[in-house]
């Protein structure tokens, strides 16, 4: 389409309305053109020296020593007062000064307002996770509430937060793992130790990693000399200076070629083999084969390589989402993404590209009549009455999905933003035609692909759930049948 535009416009000069009519004369029904910026500025940050990645919807901005709180429209929420700060969790902030003259550093906690809900009266802190914080006092750690009161007296030399009932703890230059009542559920005997995750604890003892089973039993030995914690199902292992994934019985279920590996998030992790970066899935095989000068996992459906020295963002299946020309870029969190192009550093929104359709309605047309797509193979409902309705809605996370949708030729929905609310339509199944159908037809992968869309089906009493998956290559289709 754009070619033939292009063509055109030198020899012709014609009113909008008369070049319209003029296409639909010479072209199919439904032509496409895709918006041709992936990304916008949301916002610019150069008035600060530094800012980090969103998080609870708020990121940290400092100039010279002092730090403050933007939100995600890049409003101070917070100002520029604060020496020591950090990202919001729980909803509090740990938040302090430094007295140069006594080289002091004294931290508490500050709210969502900026006032603090804890004084500073702490040398150091952490965030708050499961309603309490590792707090500092006189070279000792111990635990505190949201109240600041003392849960667990300071008497450990390093702490790890509480997950799951249970917290790392170094005591007389061992780690062990305490109850939330101080008293210890692992006596410290090991060279370190980690938190629980997913039903396994990483401890060091003789050099080696290994793992310890929830009862505190060795689970897996200690053999390896690098590890990480498990996340989804598998945790990553040295061996022979090699990383591969182990499952929790220590089996190695996907060998060791890598040079590095990041642990499996959305079931896909970043590897690095031969210099070169990839994905790999879960069983080991490649989603996007090894080709990227740096990779990081996906986060909120996009994945953060470099090409050829630039930065920018892939999808799933390793089409461009951004096109890659940042010197700096972070991953995308609440949506944002900070980033840094030449002389410009903020954030920026991904901009889905969106199939701009020229649709004309056309009653009882086939499927293949109202797109140039391939069409799903569909799944078929049989309805208990003429009479139905449906209602359309998002039911997984809400990414930006734009969606159009056809029943028999009709488009009942045109570039719509789903959303949790849904959209109620009253139809009428007809006899007359070879196929009664809805059609899905995705404007864009929103920000987690595929497009998809969840459609309650009410017909006669009885209710129906399909889900429908499309992208944009192909539609999704459900076809309708009367019951006899």
């Amino acid at each position: 389409m754009g070619y033939i535009l292009r063509y055109l416009s030198p020899y012709l000069c014609f009113t909008m309305n008369r070049l319209l009519t003029i296409l639909l004369l010479i072209l199919p029904t439904v032509f496409y053109s895709q918006s041709k910026v992936d990304y916008k500025w949301a916002f610019s940050t150069n008035k600060w020296d530094k800012t980090t990645d969103f998080r609870e919807n708020r990121a940290l901005m400092s100039k010279g020593n002092i730090s403050g709180f933007i939100d995600t429209t890049g409003a101070v929420i917070i100002p520029l007062e604060y020496q020591l700060l950090d990202a919001y969790s729980e909803g509090l902030a740990t938040a302090g000064f430094i007295d140069l003259k006594k080289m002091e550093f004294k931290s508490g906690y500050i709210n969502r307002n900026g006032t603090f809900q804890i004084p500073p009266i702490f040398d150091n802190l952490s965030a708050f996770q499961e309603g309490s914080a590792c707090a500092k006092v006189k070279d000792l750690y111990g635990f505190i509430d949201t109240k600041g009161e003392w849960i667990i007296e300071p008497s450990f030399e390093e702490t790890n937060v509480f997950s799951g009932s249970k917290a790392a703890v170094k005591k007389n230059g061992k780690w062990g793992m305490i109850n939330q009542d101080g008293t210890f559920f692992i006596n410290p005997v090991f060279e370190y130790l980690l938190n629980y995750s997913e039903g396994m604890a990483l401890a060091k003892k003789g050099g080696k990693w290994g793992y310890l089973a929830p009862d505190k039993s060795v689970q897996i030995p200690f053999k390896y000399t690098a590890a990480g914690s498990f996340k989804e199902g598998l945790a990553k292992v040295d061996i022979g200076g090699k990383f591969g994934f182990i499952d929790p019985s220590g089996k190695l279920v996907i060998a060791a070629l890598f040079d590095r590996a990041m642990d499996f998030k959305e079931g896909i992790a970043a590897v690095k083999q031969n210099d070169l970066w990839g994905y790999i899935n879960i069983k080991g095989n490649w989603i996007l084969e090894p080709q990227y000068q740096r990779a990081r996992n996906f986060s909120e459906g996009l994945g953060l390589v470099k090409i050829d020295g630039k930065y920018g963002y892939v999808r799933y299946d390793g089409s461009v989402a951004i096109k890659p020309i940042f010197d700096e870029a972070q991953n995308f969190q609440c949506e944002l993404a900070r980033v840094r192009l030449g002389d410009r550093k903020g954030y920026i929104r991904y901009n889905p590209p969106i199939e701009k359709e020229l649709v004309i309605d056309k009653l009882n047309a086939k499927p293949s009549d109202l797109t140039r797509r391939k069409i799903g193979v569909g799944q078929t409902i049989t309805l208990l009455d003429k009479s139905f309705t449906i209602k359309v809605y998002d039911h997984k996370k809400i990414d930006g999905d734009i969606i159009s949708l056809a029943y028999n030729g009709a488009w009942l929905l045109r570039e719509h933003l789903m959303s949790s609310e849904a959209v109620a339509n009253s139809l009428e199944f007809n006899p007359a035609l070879g196929e009664n159908y809805i059609l899905l037809h995705a404007k864009n992968l929103g920000r987690e692909p595929p497009n998809t869309a969840a459609i309650i089906i009410e017909s006669g009493g009885q209710t129906q759930k399909v889900i429908l998956n499309a992208n944009l290559q192909e539609c999704d289709i459900i076809y309708f049948q009367l019951a006899e």
